[in-house]
């Protein structure tokens, strides 16, 4: 299965922050920049303003 995909159906196509449904983005939990992969454990999905707010941290 698509990375994509089992994160969507894992995260019940909500943000994992504050459960939007509108503006979805996936985001890396561990940034690439920071060494942070592709794999399944370090996407999530967040709506756009917990995007902003997360920015490049690790939370």
């Amino acid at each position: 299965m698509e990375v994509r995909a089992f994160v969507w159906r894992r995260d019940d196509g909500t943000c994992v922050r504050c459960g939007a449904e509108e503006n979805l983005q996936f985001d890396h939990i561990i940034p690439v920049a920071k060494g942070g992969g592709n794999a399944m454990d370090n996407i999530q999905i967040l709506c756009a303003d917990c995007n902003r707010q997360k920015s490049d941290s690790i939370v």
